[in-house]
This record gives C-alpha cells, sequence and structure tokens, in this order.
C-alpha cells in the first residue's frame, strides 16, 4: 500500500528478501542443491531448517500501512508540552513529604514521570516517532501529576469529569468539522479521513474516569479509588495530545481538497449498512463457539482442532462492534475500515481451513507446509499492493498485514511443554488468513473510490 514519507525504497521488502537468502545460504552451508529443494519442495527439508526458512522470508514492511505525514513542527510541539508535564510533576512532588504519604502512593511517586519516553522523544530522529513516544509518554506523565495532586489534597475530581466532558465536547467538535466527508481523491481524502477519526476515537475513549469511556459519566466520584483518579489525569492529558493530532491531520486533509471537493457521506453510510449486514450473514462469535465445542468437540490437543480454534479467534472476533457504541457514533469512516476488516476476516475463514491441509485424522503439521503458507500470502500481499496502491487501501489492508508479520512470533518463541507442530500450524493459520483477507479487499475499497464529478 502507499508508504509514509519515511519509506526507504520503493520496494523496501527487496533488501530484506536480499539478506534473507544469504543468511539461508549460510544456514544451509551454501548448498544450492538444498536451498532449491527448500524452494521447491520444502517439505523435504527438516523441519529446523524449514522453520528458520519461514522466519526469514520476507514479510510485509513494517510500514505497510500508509500513516498522514507528522511534521517537524507538531511532534516538537508535543515533546514540549510532554516536558511541561514532566516539569510540572516534579513541581509538585518537591512540594511532598514522602515520610508522610502511604507506601503504595510513595511507590508511585518515586518514579520517573514519564517513564523514560521523554527521553525517547527527545532522542528519535524522526518526527513520527518523536510523536508516538511523546503522546504515549503523557499517560505516564499525566499519572505522576495526579498521584503528586492526591498527595497534596488538591485531586479535585469534580473537576476531573468535568474536564472530561469537555474532552468528548472538543472531539465532537472535530468530528464534526468532517462530518460531509468531502472528497477529491479517495484513496488519498478517505486515509485522511480515517487517521482523524482514529485519533478521535482514541481521544473519546480516554476522556473519562480511568480511561475508559462508553458513554456516561460515572454517578458518584467517590466510589473510585486513588489509582483511578491518577489514571485518569493521565488518560485525559493523553486526551489533549490526541485532540491535536487529530488537528493536525485535518489540516493536512483539508490543503488536498482542492476547490470542488464531492461529499461521500451517504456513500459511506450505505456502505457500512452493507457491510453491517453481509457480517450478520455469517455465524455469531458465539454461534461458532458452541458448533467447534458442542457439535464438533474439538479442542487444541491435534492439528485440526488447534487450526479450527485459530480461525474461530481470529475470523469472528467482535470488536469491531465496539465502534458502533455511542461514543463512536459519527465516526463512520473509521467504523466502514473496522466493519470492511471483519468482513474480510469472515470471508477468510473457508479459504484457510480449505488450504491448510489439515484433516481431523493429522497428529502432526509438516513445516514445510507453513512456509509455502506464508510464500503464498506474500505473493497475495505483493500482487494487491501493486494493484491496490492508495492511502485507503493501505488502511484497509493493514489488518491482513499484521496477520501475515504475527505468523513468524510462534516459530521463534516456542514453549517447550507445547508440540512443535502447534506453532506451525497456528503460523499458517496467520498467514493464510492474511492472504485470504488480502484476496478480497477490493470487495471493501472499490465502491468507495469513485470520486462523483458531478451533483
Amino acid at each position: 500500500m502507499s508508504p509514509d514519507e519515511q519509506r526507504p525504497s520503493s520496494h523496501p521488502d527487496d533488501d530484506r528478501s536480499s539478506l534473507s537468502r544469504r543468511q539461508l545460504l549460510g544456514l544451509l552451508g551454501g548448498g544450492g542443491v538444498l536451498a532449491g529443494i527448500g524452494w521447491f519442495a520444502p517439505e523435504w527439508l527438516p523441519d529446523p531448517i524449514t522453520d528458520t526458512l519461514t522466519t526469514l522470508y520476507p514479510d510485509p514492511s513494517s510500514n505497510y500501512v500508509w500513516r498522514p505525514p507528522v511534521s517537524v513542527e507538531h511532534a516538537d510541539e508535543a515533546v514540549q508540552r510532554l516536558e511541561d508535564t514532566v516539569g510540572r510533576a516534579k513541581a509538585l512532588r518537591s512540594r511532598i513529604d514522602l515520610d508522610s504519604v502511604d507506601e503504595d502512593l510513595e511507590f508511585h511517586l518515586r518514579g520517573s514521570p514519564a517513564g523514560g519516553h521523554l527521553e525517547s522523544a527527545k532522542e528519535a530522529q524522526n518526527a513520527r516517532d518523536r510523536l508516538f513516544s511523546a503522546t504515549y509518554g503523557m499517560l505516564f506523565a499525566g499519572e505522576a501529576v495526579g498521584y503528586a495532586k492526591i498527595a497534596l489534597g488538591e485531586e479535585n475530581p469534580d473537576g476531573r469529569l468535568e474536564r472530561g466532558r469537555e474532552l468528548r465536547q472538543a472531539t465532537d467538535d472535530v468530528a464534526d468539522s468532517i462530518s460531509e466527508y468531502r472528497v477529491a481523491d479517495g484513496g488519498r481524502d478517505l486515509g485522511y479521513l480515517y487517521a482523524i477519526e482514529r485519533e478521535v476515537s482514541f481521544a473519546r475513549v480516554s476522556s473519562n474516569w480511568s480511561g475508559t469511556y462508553t458513554g456516561g459519566d460515572p454517578d458518584s466520584v467517590d466510589d473510585f479509588s486513588p489509582h483511578g483518579l491518577a489514571n485518569t489525569w493521565g488518560s485525559q492529558l493523553q486526551a489533549e495530545q490526541r485532540i491535536e493530532n487529530a488537528r493536525h491531520y485535518r489540516e493536512q486533509y483539508r490543503s488536498g481538497l482542492g476547490t470542488d471537493p464531492r461529499s461521500h457521506r451517504e456513500r459511506l453510510e450505505d456502505a457500512l449498512l452493507g457491510l453491517l449486514a453481509e457480517v450478520d450473514r455469517y455465524p455469531t462469535r458465539d454461534e461458532m463457539r458452541t458448533k467447534l465445542d458442542g457439535e464438533l468437540e474439538l479442542d487444541q490437543s491435534t492439528p485440526y482442532g488447534a487450526a479450527r480454534w485459530e480461525l474461530f479467534t481470529l475470523c469472528f472476533d467482535n470488536d469491531f462492534r465496539f465502534f458502533g457504541e455511542d461514543f463512536r457514533r459519527d465516526l463512520t469512516v473509521l467504523r466502514v475500515v473496522k466493519t470492511g476488516q471483519a468482513l474480510l476476516a469472515r470471508q477468510a475463514h473457508d479459504f484457510v481451513l480449505d488450504e491448510l491441509d489439515v484433516d481431523p485424522s493429522d497428529t502432526d503439521y509438516d513445516s514445510g507446509h507453513t512456509f509455502l503458507a506464508k510464500r503464498q500470502a506474500m505473493d497475495e500481499f505483493r500482487a494487491t499492493r501493486d494493484e491496490y496502491d492508495s492511502n485507503f487501501a493501505g488502511v484497509v489492508a493493514s489488518e491482513a498485514a499484521s496477520r501475515i508479520r504475527g505468523g513468524d512470533v510462534g516459530l521463534t518463541t516456542r514453549f517447550d511443554d507445547q508440540p512443535a507442530w502447534r506453532e506451525r500450524v497456528e503460523a499458517s493459520v496467520y498467514y493464510l488468513l492474511g492472504a485470504g483477507m488480502m484476496r478480497n479487499l477490493g470487495e471493501i475499497i472499490d465502491p468507495l473510490l469513485t470520486v462523483e464529478t458531478g451533483e
């Protein structure tokens, strides 16, 4: 998908692929014959060699998902905001007699206010990395302020509730300002709109008590612990930075619209309804669990059972429905992306099961199948990336690419108490799920990319 501004080359996989071949040849003692066998018939090689070959085979690049550029000025402002918060925490702490507070509170007052994230933000050379560290560090620095306020008796919980309402109003203002979803270039502008709404959604979640907002305010602030209050300070300061990030991306989005953008609002709303209807055609998560556990009586003691349960976990996740709750009611592009990714996963379920080449009677799973699964996934990823090269395509495809990258984890972090086939079959599930999702990517993005040229 379209790279961000930091992408080092037009094909970042090339260097990794070249390095992998050199490493692999060294592993095989320079044996060209064995390397050829590994490529065309990996099941003929010993499992440890094929496992290594699989993990060395290129993944989607680390910046496979498009992200909007971050200016140096915006990153610097975020780092300065974090530094000011750290300074505030230290100033408050200087007024506290640590011998006068309880042991638990003292523990939180002695740590580094930003948990090392201020130093990381200052040292990072890349503006995006600096912004990430500053945004993340604001949570810890804010908590340090909160604990100090508690120790000083200045916590003012009612003020935190009111601040939460103010932050949610600020997120509403940002969402309202883009609610017509005006688009001049669908592939570009929908990517920016997603980035804006993603930051808005994070800010809303972080605005409430203890950093979790799902609608409404607590009935009584007396019901919450000091830890909850300190967490609220941190999450709300992080929410402030998220709102600033959303405004920064909104400026970029607006600057590219030109003089005659067209509203995509109705098309997005129709697309969301259609995607939700398609998802509802598939079994629910509870229905699938009942089928595996009750009807098929499957556990994870065999390759087939492990594969089916892993597919259940990955393909029938209900997290996307979280985006339909009241606090994300007006973030339509975000909901389209998350619902589209959920549909792609469900669509890929049977494809993965067919391609796994595993039967209920199997007691082992050859590592060669895992290598072939990853190679198939990367072939599909590259072909689809080349066909759909846009900001928005990169956003929708990010989940599929993450699955492909996630397949390596089990192969590189084995547990002695598990059979070797478990990591191999589960890795294959991840690889093939990524491939299956990429195969249907066009069904999600094609209807949204065309821009009307007239009213």
